[in-house]
């Protein structure tokens, strides 16, 4: 998500802080999920571009 379209703060998983209203970051979602596109979509997280990066595989 680009900073321009940032518009609301979320808190990261990865480092639990907020990503600020403002700041670029990435939305992850899982397309193969056990429910189906729509419930992977509705289960979107935002994390701070370094902590994707940076991530361990507890997450998935």
């Amino acid at each position: 998500m680009t900073a321009r379209n940032a518009e609301k703060a979320y808190i990261c998983p990865g480092c639990s802080t907020a990503v600020q209203a403002g700041v670029a970051h990435l939305v992850v979602w899982a397309d193969d999920h056990l429910f189906g596109a729509e419930a992977g979509l509705s289960e979107r997280r935002h994390w701070h571009t370094n902590c994707w990066t940076s991530r361990n595989f507890r997450y998935r």
